[in-house]
């Protein structure tokens, strides 16, 4: 007894897709990856209060006699700064360190980001080096500076922008976009 295969009637063939497919290279990098060091901080308020403009110097601090200490340049400030962040943003510096410098709002920003960083990838077990490649200050009014800064954070290099403000009597950064 011979055994006959069982004829399939033909079917009309499959319909295209109705979404067109992207032409990907399947070795390329994935452009969507959570990038840990991109950040921007929340946008400055429209306007200052007239009573923290007002504010440059500070108490008059009785053990100095009254004497304000010189301010350090703005753009080495800036690049400190950034560097600093760029650094607890890796995970290897806590941003409780950058509360004293940071405004309120930059602060809890820029925690906050560094915290899901640290839930997402962890802490790196060699931490790469963050170095400063340049510094390009500008002041924009008395006592307010905005830099650019170009970073290299280990990885790939990277622009930010900073503004310093003077409150009472020292630096603090109160908007930081990183690139």
């Amino acid at each position: 007894m011979s055994v006959q295969p069982i004829a399939r009637p033909r079917t009309a063939p499959e319909p295209p897709d109705t979404v067109p497919r992207l032409l990907v290279d399947p070795n390329a990098p994935d452009r969507r990856t959570w990038d840990r060091v991109r950040f921007s901080g929340p946008p400055a308020p429209a306007e200052a209060p007239a009573e923290d403009v007002a504010d440059d110097t500070g108490p008059r601090l009785v053990w100095s006699r009254g004497a304000v200490p010189e301010l350090p340049d703005a753009g080495t400030w800036s690049a400190t700064l950034v560097r600093a962040c760029v650094e607890a943003l890796l995970g290897s510096r806590p941003a409780a360190q950058l509360s004293r410098w940071l405004d309120a709002d930059l602060w809890t920003a820029l925690n906050r980001r560094a915290s899901l960083g640290m839930e997402i990838a962890g802490r790196p077990s060699h931490p790469p080096m963050v170095t400063i490649r340049r510094v390009h200050p500008c002041e924009i009014a008395a006592g307010t500076w905005e830099s650019s800064v170009v970073v290299h954070d280990g990885n790939r290099v990277r622009a930010a922008a900073i503004r310093l403000e003077t409150r009472r009597g020292r630096w603090r950064a109160t908007a930081l976009e990183i690139g």
